[in-house]
């Protein structure tokens, strides 16, 4: 099918036509003005004119060769590089080179941050380290905790006194439970006491406090309260007695100070009712006989009479 063609080019050299105007006629006859690659162009403007796609008017590209015959190779058809130095696939905007192929440690994404730190560029997780591995110009953003100062040293913090780092820095902790940072014997881990302080951080003070007093029910006031009805408390609470032993605190002059009389009472909560130390006990004598009169000798100290006992 290109056989015609190439006769008519054959014999349009052999006739002197020239097919690119005058100013590609060569300086002189000869084999030299024969365009041998058929790309329009003579031998003697082409640079290569075994090579179609090389001429004075081919656009330079990247293979090697001076394409459009101007004496330069690759010039402007070079693409620009930059410096990856870590090897991180993103490098330094501020080391390029223009190159057609510059081989290893260069890549043509600028955005690398920090081209000395592979752990460093866009789209790398962001961690604690004081680095800024994400390449947004923050450091440690969304990965740094909070901790609460703890003044105290007991390991708990004040809610109200933060900072936020990769790591609890001196004098901080993350808890922020202390209720009270300036005494160590405040906090949730320590045992309620009577110190009128909120010892375990619960809100309450002195509530359930293992140093606590036991007090007994006193509800006649006479300052002796029933063995059974007790309450712990830091504090003599209305209607308590710090001793116990009373027998009736219905009636304030039972307790076990109180003097036994003879009134058919346990007054003085030992058990016996009316015993012969009744401090209005009588003194009676032995009466053997029934005659109205006992001997001095025979003299029992009671409050009622035996019937024996004039």
């Amino acid at each position: 099918m290109r056989k015609p063609v190439f006769m008519l080019a054959l014999f349009l050299l052999a006739t002197g036509c020239d097919t690119e105007g005058e100013e590609d006629k060569p300086s002189g006859g000869g084999s030299n003005t024969q365009d041998a690659d058929l790309d329009g162009y003579r031998s003697d403007v082409d640079c290569d004119d075994s090579d179609p796609s090389v001429h004075p008017d081919a656009e330079e590209i990247c293979d090697g060769q001076d394409n459009d015959c101007d004496g330069e190779t690759d010039e402007d058809g070079t693409d620009l590089w930059y410096a990856d130095a870590d090897g991180d696939g993103y490098g330094d905007a501020a080391s390029t080179l223009e190159s057609c192929d510059p081989g290893s440690g260069w890549v043509q994404d600028d955005q690398d941050c920090d081209d000395g730190d592979s752990s460093a560029h866009p789209g790398a997780e962001e961690l604690c380290d004081g680095i800024d591995n994400d390449c947004d110009d923050q450091a440690d953003e969304d990965v740094t905790a909070t901790f609460y100062a703890d003044d105290d040293g007991d390991g708990y913090g004040n809610p109200d006194a933060t900072t936020t780092a990769c790591e609890a820095p001196p004098g901080y902790t993350d808890d922020a439970s202390d209720c009270d940072d300036m005494d160590a014997g405040s906090n949730p881990s320590e045992e309620e006491v009577c110190d009128g302080a909120d010892n375990d951080c619960d809100g309450e003070t002195d509530e359930e406090a293992n140093d606590a007093t036991t007090w007994y029910r006193d509800v006649d006031g006479d300052g002796y309260g029933l063995d059974k009805s007790t309450r712990e408390d830091c504090e003599q609470p209305v209607g308590y007695a710090e001793q116990a032993g009373d027998c009736d605190d219905g009636d304030s002059a039972v307790n076990p100070e109180a003097e036994e009389i003879c009134d058919g009472v346990d007054n003085d909560c030992n058990g016996e009712t009316d015993e012969y130390e009744s401090s209005d006990a009588a003194t009676w004598h032995y009466d053997g006989d029934g005659d109205g009169y006992g001997l001095p000798d025979a003299t029992p100290t009671a409050c009622p009479q035996h019937s024996e006992y004039p």
